[in-house]
């Protein structure tokens, strides 16, 4: 049988990137085993802040974006796009129709004010919470419909819940964890198809696995709670139920779950950040699962595809380390062609007001001379923008300077000469090239007997306010004659 498994998100915003590392292992399995990777948006859940619209939007970029692209979005009901569940409505209510037939599933009158009470009083003596059972049997349901029935007047409203065995075990065979046994009698009746129509994730989970012919269910281990429920819809069906793989949950250095405390956890503000999809995608692999080499970071998609299998997700939780991110990401900026970056780091440059929302040949021209200049430093794409600024933004003295660097380096004697020399010899300099500038700042050093550093760390300052940069003959040539004696006049001129 051919692998098929499936991506299932809730359009509820952004993805988060424990949601995308599902997503990749599921595409990885059905890309290492000739099977089919499926998409499907789960958007039955209507609870305020559960369903946004425009969340379908950011997980179809977010796949496209890894490279991970659903060979099917999975299309029910002859709609177009994406298969969407609150479209089959109708098929769900079957499926619950026939569980309850089978007794394996039975409506449930009791109002949300009883269930509240229920809880509270269970809460009260120390009890496990959970639904009491008073429908389950024929005369409990009866009496709680003619109850409802006389509060509202009219026929009243029930879910359905699952009849979940009393007695017994479920063992939930689990490939990354091994066999978890369930004791039977502490599962709760389960709801299945609520009041407005609308399935649980339980009943609408099994019916699309099944008809979807899903093979293996991967997803995040925080689901194990509830396995054994999702096992028994699907036992009750009397339908044979997928391999099942959770691999561990994502934590922050402070090993809790990550939240937006650690940092960024959307995946679309890494995207914004300016991380490589190949970054994203390597570094979201390992998070949990092993490629069987300790001494390397960095894997192509082909090495990981070829290596990958469910036995190496690890059962420990994974930790989020951002920095290790920030470099994995540096590798594969330097590693990728620089026209590639070039043209991922121009909106930056448009976004911080560096160039032109169109921008002109002139702006594009120094865009290309000078980015390539900062990328060994360059560790997110949005970096560009403060790497980069003083080559394109008019450097005024002093406030465009660092004060420590001005107040180290504007103070040595031979400071005014050694500008002087480097604005003559510069403004005459025939051919602006790297070479040249150099052998230039050179021959000024060894005129006025001064340490290669005595000129290197005041001229760098001079030109770019920093101390910090890409070499400093490479700076200037980035800069271009003009803008380099403007700044060096100046400086001559008030200090």
């Amino acid at each position: 049988m051919s692998v098929r498994v499936r991506y299932a998100p809730s359009p509820t915003g952004s993805p988060h990137v424990g949601n995308l590392r599902t997503a990749i292992y599921n595409w990885i399995l059905a890309r290492k085993e000739g099977g089919q990777f499926i998409a499907r948006l789960e958007d039955t859940d209507r609870t305020p802040g559960r369903y946004l619209p425009e969340g379908i939007w950011e997980i179809e970029e977010s796949l496209r974006y890894l490279g991970t692209v659903p060979d099917e979005w999975w299309v029910g009901g002859g709609s177009a796009g994406p298969y969407v569940q609150s479209e089959r409505l109708e098929s769900y209510k079957v499926h619950a129709e026939m569980l309850i037939e089978s007794g394996h599933a039975y409506k449930c009158y009791c109002s949300r004010e009883r269930l509240e009470a229920m809880r509270m009083d269970q809460q009260a003596k120390n009890m496990p919470t959970g639904y009491d059972r008073t429908c389950r049997d024929e005369a409990g349901r009866s009496r709680m419909y003619a109850q409802r029935l006389a509060e509202l007047g009219h026929e009243p409203p029930y879910v359905v819940r699952l009849a979940m065995p009393l007695e017994g075990q479920t063992i939930v065979h689990d490939m990354v964890k091994g066999d978890i046994v369930y004791d039977n009698r502490t599962q709760d009746d389960q709801v299945l198809l609520k009041t407005d129509g609308f399935p649980t994730y339980f009943l609408a989970c099994a019916v699309d696995d099944h008809l979807m012919g899903i093979t293996h269910v991967i997803r995040g281990d925080d689901w194990l709670s509830s396995a054994a429920k999702f096992v028994a819809v699907i036992n009750a069906f009397g339908w044979e139920a997928p391999k099942l793989a959770h691999p561990p949950l994502i934590l922050g250095a402070d090993r809790k779950k990550l939240s937006k405390r650690h940092g960024s956890t959307q995946f679309m503000d890494f995207v914004k950040e300016g991380y490589l999809p190949e970054a994203l995608f390597n570094f979201l692999v390992l998070l949990g699962w092993s490629a069987g080499d300790e001494n390397r970071e960095l894997f192509s998609i082909g090495e990981i595809i070829e290596r990958f299998s469910l036995q190496g997700i690890s059962e420990h939780p994974a930790i989020f380390d951002y920095d290790k991110l920030k470099w994995i990401n540096g590798q594969y900026i330097r590693q990728s062609p620089q026209g590639r970056i070039i043209g991922l780091c121009i909106p930056y440059l448009i976004k911080a007001g560096l160039i032109s929302a169109e921008p002109t040949a002139e702006e594009l021209e120094i865009a290309r001379r000078v980015i390539p200049l900062e990328i060994e430093r360059m560790k997110v794409l949005s970096e560009v923008a403060d790497l980069t600024a003083y080559f394109f933004k008019d450097l005024d003295y002093p406030s465009g300077y660092e004060e420590k660097a001005v107040a180290k380096w504007f103070k040595v004697e031979h400071l005014k000469p050694m500008l002087l020399e480097e604005i003559t010899l510069l403004s005459n300099l025939k051919d602006w090239e790297v070479e040249g500038i150099e052998k230039v700042i050179r021959e000024i050093g060894d005129k006025l007997e001064l340490k290669f550093s005595e000129v290197i760390h005041p001229t760098r300052v001079a030109v770019t306010g920093r101390t910090v940069g890409p070499g400093l003959f490479e700076a200037i040539w980035g800069l271009g004659r003009e803008t380099t004696i403007l700044r060096l006049q100046r400086v001559f001129d008030r200090v």
